[in-house]
This record gives C-alpha cells, structure tokens and sequence, in this order.
C-alpha cells in the first residue's frame, strides 16, 4: 500500500497484509467473475441493498482506497452501484462480501479449470476475515489511545489534524 508510507503502526501493518491478500484474491478471481458475471441474466448483486460493513469502512480509511463511494440512496432492490455494464467499483473498494460470496455457477467454473481454487479461496477469505477482525480492533485502539500515544502517518492515519487537548485552569 504505497500511498500509507512506511510506518511502525500496528493499524497500517495490518491494513497492508488485508490489502496485499485482496489483491490476490481478486487476481485469482478475475478471469473467473468476468467470465461468469457479466453474462448472468439474474446476477446476485440484483438481490442484496448496502453490503459495507464497519470492516469495509475501517479498511477504505485506514488503507485511504480512492474512489470509495458513499452510499446512494436508492428505492429500488440490488446493489445502487450495479449498471448494465457491470460494477461501478474497483475491486478493491467493494465490499468484502462481493469477493468471499461464490455463487455455484461461479464455483463451477473455477472447479472445471483448477479443482483446487475454491479451497484455496476459502482458505484466503478466512485469512482475510481474521485480518479485517484485527484491523477492527486495531483501529477501536486508536481511537481509544490519546492522541499523542498514537504515531501514525501525519498524526494518524485516522485524524485529519492534531487533536489539542483543552487545560482548564484551576
């Protein structure tokens, strides 16, 4: 994760390990999910609304992922960022559950082409499931910390400007 520098941080080592074992994950999957996704009539992200978990959202601004977006309010049922071309979101902004989540046509075709792949990606999303937990808690400790314990990247990863602490005299 290039755009974090190189900090001692707990919290910015973790983020590091989840953002290097997505990226292989999705590379593992790329070819697959193109191949299968784009051609499904009734894909699964038709049937879900808002997939972000605090996870997702620790992970996006500890790792500083651009292009994440907001939620999109959105009346109608499935995900707001499907279109008719496909996901609006890089595959690093997406919610972890659209990577872990593996419909049987998806399996399918991984299994016809490397029958070992779906146990490996299981294996990776537990990985990366017991990363995001660590993140979590990681990231609650900072935020538990004072400000002047913590020595993040230009103060923190998480504070946009040094916290001053208020003395109030006696």
């Amino acid at each position: 994760m290039e755009n974090l520098g190189k900090s001692e941080s707990p919290l910015l080592k973790t983020a590091a390990q989840v953002d290097h074992l997505l990226s292989e994950v999705i590379s593992l999957q790329r070819d697959h999910v193109a191949k299968v996704c784009s051609r499904c009539e009734e894909p699964c992200c038709n049937r879900v609304q808002h997939l972000f978990d605090e996870k997702d959202t620790i992970f996006a601004k500890v790792s500083r992922q651009e292009g994440v977006p907001r939620r999109r309010h959105q009346k109608s049922r499935g995900c707001p960022f499907l279109t008719p071309t496909g996901c609006l979101l890089t595959p690093k902004t997406r919610p972890f559950t659209c990577h872990r989540y593996l419909c049987s046509r998806l399996k399918e075709e991984m299994m016809k082409h490397d029958p070992g792949l779906v146990n490996m990606l299981t294996e990776q999303f537990r990985l990366l499931e017991d990363l995001r937990t660590r993140l979590w808690k990681e990231y609650l400790d900072v935020l538990a910390a004072p400000a002047s314990s913590y020595c993040g990247v230009g103060g923190g990863p998480l504070r946009s400007r040094p916290v001053q602490e208020k003395h109030l005299g006696t």
